[in-house]
């Protein structure tokens, strides 16, 4: 189970701090330049996050990205499966270049175009690398020539089918529900906690993080709740008694539990233990750094 409910965008200047929020995963965006990449991939991941480098796919930027403790490379601005697979062959000679396990770097993609959206099904089959795909919502807004309105969400539909397609290929979506998808600003953690939780009831498993300060709501809200693993529990045991007593549905706390209930419940609770697992291993390293 993938487990990568934030990642920080961060420039590469700022690599050195950017451990210290807690994101599962750090993205690091060059800028100008392609020079200090190496250094700052071990200084992001200090504290037990995945590190990416963000790049437009040309060979030059991947290669100044690509080097040994990267976890994978974020492509911001896809609009062909063409893009993918040549940044994937590029990837490829590079892992076999730099002593990095064949295979092992992954792709973020980010779809910036209509075309990409209406293509995304061949997106997603031009890589087995492609863990995770997005909307690169000002980017598609630009394209479309849409005038953004945080009273109106223009990408319900492109929302939605990334969801979809991702779910049904078993790669992560990702996104920010509208408007701070489109119009990323800072705003009260509550704020940011609230979107989140709409994000994931969207069918989202992770969120671009901008700015700092999204980090700890964007993880509780994709993390399953003390109160929501209990209750899943209780409906295991209460499942696992009806079976036994030869029923394939047991009422608890006025609700009728059956297989379909079950099955999710095992989903939750699976999900709960990869997050503290998750947040273990973070702590175990951070911890380390302290030591």
């Amino acid at each position: 189970m993938l487990i990568r409910r934030s990642n920080l965008l961060v420039p590469i200047a700022d690599a050195a701090g950017a451990w210290r929020h807690g994101a599962d995963a750090i993205t690091l965006a060059p800028g100008n330049s392609r020079g200090g990449v190496e250094e700052a991939i071990a200084a992001a991941g200090k504290g037990g996050a995945e590190v990416f480098v963000r790049v437009n796919a040309p060979r030059e930027d991947l290669e100044a990205a690509v080097r040994p403790g990267l976890r994978g490379i974020v492509l911001p601005q896809v609009d062909t499966a063409a893009e993918v697979a040549q940044a994937a062959d590029i990837i490829a000679g590079l892992e076999r270049t730099r002593g990095i396990a064949p295979g092992s770097l992954e792709l973020i993609v980010l779809l910036a175009t209509g075309r990409a959206v209406w293509d995304i099904r061949s997106i997603i089959a031009a890589s087995p690398r492609l863990s995770q795909i997005g909307l690169n919502e000002p980017g598609l807004a630009k394209n479309l020539d849409i005038a953004l309105d945080p009273a109106i969400d223009p990408f319900v539909y492109a929302r939605g089918r990334v969801v979809v397609e991702a779910i049904a290929a078993k790669v992560s979506p990702i996104g920010m529900a509208y408007p701070l998808g489109a119009i990323p600003r800072e705003l009260s953690e509550a704020e940011v906690h609230k979107l989140a939780t709409n994000s994931r009831n969207l069918g989202f498993k992770g969120t671009l993080c901008p700015y700092p300060a999204w980090v700890a709501p964007v993880n509780a809200a994709y993390t399953p709740t003390p109160e929501l693993v209990t209750w899943n529990k209780r409906v295991r045991e209460a499942f696992a008694a009806g079976v036994a007593a030869g029923t394939a549905a047991v009422p608890l706390d006025g609700k009728m539990i059956d297989v379909p209930v079950d099955e999710w419940a095992i989903v939750v609770l699976a999900m709960a233990e990869a997050c503290a697992k998750r947040d273990a291993e973070k702590a175990a390293a951070v911890s380390k750094l302290a030591g």
